[in-house]
């Protein structure tokens, strides 16, 4: 394992951050950054007394204070537990009782914690003699609809350098030269966690985009040399590209994703534009990447071989994995975890084989997890249990259909009106990932399988 603060430390006066706010562009170097995180861990003592072992949520949108909380949490040995705030308020406190929390710091809050004086209070050393210390427990939806707590340990975050750049950016983070990095995947995320430990390591120097809304016009008033991102955001971004070009989006040389798969036109369109592509395979209970692809040209349709020092099998062919930053396993939940891990691998859930290369390919889905290209998970059983409630609907079936949620319903012809109104009424109390966009009735039972489910 690595001390993760004294590699802060070690880049000094480099730029760390840079985010606007309010108009203006804000600049952090790491020597800053380490002592707001002093400070910050300082102030929460000063509120919580010893917070080693306690559990604390930390609820809101990305922004530089985030990254110093999460940062000042790991240091005086909590377990964070990022809270997505897309969330429902109805999954938020389910989560917050599950994951038996004691202080939740909401954003209206990092204030009280982020005064910014930049005055050390008093030296931290990181302790790394315990690698299973529990440190982090992220929320990942389950296939009944029930979030699923990923414990992630000491060893999982920090038990070796990792690497969310193409491999053309990754050398000896010493070197003078300062990579320039755009934080678009939100901080509850696996994949926004991975790129800030990813690019403090390298020693990047970081846009941190505090408002998505407000991204393409931040694009065109910075330059960057690497952005990790989801598809959904690489089908805006080309819009941007065909109206503007690559300086519409910062000047970006290479782009990287996760999540749903890429279309192909997408990528050769970046391509044809002088933006590298690559691809990372992961998901949270693997805390990150466990292939890598950047060989476009012969493997686009692969997520790419292994990374890491991963091990991939294909078992019964689901792909299966083991690596230092799989999870520990499923919070209060040892059945889940004991269906997941097998003889020390993950079951992804994911269908697919490993060519003569040893190059990945993703050909399904075992569980029925939906991904949407954002990279939001949705679980049809979730929606379906929603859905049964009105006892007009005598089956349903939920999947995904272009990126949109669809319910194929049977019911009585004389109903389908009552129940537009009644999914119109639910998708209101909805995130908007989870919205149900089409309404498709059907006069006959759904086929089924020899044990009586619905056939998806």
């Amino acid at each position: 394992m690595y001390d993760f603060f004294e590699n802060i430390k070690s880049y000094h006066g480099r730029i760390a951050y840079r985010y606007f706010r309010d108009d203006i562009l804000h600049e952090i170097t790491y020597t800053q950054y380490y002592a707001n995180i002093v400070e910050a861990l300082s102030n929460l003592q000063k509120s919580y007394g010893n917070i080693e072992g306690k559990h604390v949520a930390i609820k809101g949108n990305n922004c530089y204070e985030y990254l110093v909380l999460l940062a000042a949490l790991i240091l005086g040995k909590a377990v964070v537990v990022p809270i997505n705030v897309r969330e429902s308020n109805e999954v938020i406190e389910e989560i917050l009782v599950d994951a038996e929390i004691d202080y939740v710091i909401s954003q209206e809050s990092f204030k009280d914690f982020c005064s910014f004086k930049n005055e050390k209070e008093g030296e931290y050393s990181f302790d790394l003699d315990d690698e299973n210390r529990l440190s982090m427990i992220i929320y990942t939806s389950g296939t009944t609809g029930k979030p699923k707590g990923v414990m992630l340990t000491l060893k999982n975050l920090f038990g070796r350098k990792r690497n969310i750049l193409p491999k053309e950016f990754v050398g000896d983070e010493t070197k003078d030269d300062l990579l320039t990095t755009y934080l678009v995947f939100p901080l509850y995320h696996a994949a926004g966690l991975c790129s800030w430990l990813s690019w403090c390591n390298r020693g990047c120097m970081t846009y941190i985009n505090e408002d998505v809304g407000n991204m393409l016009n931040e694009l065109q008033e910075i330059k960057i040399d690497f952005a990790f991102v989801s598809p959904a955001t690489m089908k805006l971004w080309k819009k941007r590209l065909k109206r503007g070009g690559v300086e519409k989006l910062g000047g970006v040389k290479a782009v990287g994703t996760t999540g749903a798969p890429m279309d192909r036109e997408i990528i050769d369109f970046f391509l044809e534009n002088g933006i590298d592509y690559c691809q990372f395979y992961g998901m949270t209970e693997t805390f990150g990447d466990v292939t890598y692809n950047s060989n476009v040209a012969d493997k686009v349709v692969s997520v790419g071989q292994k990374t890491n020092d991963a091990v991939i099998k294909i078992i019964d062919d689901e792909i299966c994995v083991s690596s230092w930053n799989c999870m520990k396993g499923y919070y209060n939940n040892p059945s889940e975890t004991a269906n997941t891990i097998i003889d020390g691998m993950i079951h992804t859930g994911d269908l697919g084989y490993i060519d003569e290369d040893g190059y990945l390919y993703i050909t399904g889905r075992k569980k029925n997890l939906i991904i949407l290209s954002g990279g939001e998970n949705v679980s049809p059983e979730e929606l379906e249990n929603l859905l049964y409630k009105n006892q007009l609907i005598k089956e349903c079936k939920v999947f995904e259909r272009e990126d949109k949620i669809v319910a194929a319903v049977f019911a009585k012809e004389s109903d389908e009106e009552t129940i537009r109104q009644y999914v119109s009424d639910l998708n209101k109390e909805l995130p908007i990932f989870k919205k149900i966009h089409v309404v498709e009735f059907q006069n006959k039972e759904f086929e089924k399988t020899a044990s009586g489910k619905i056939r998806r």
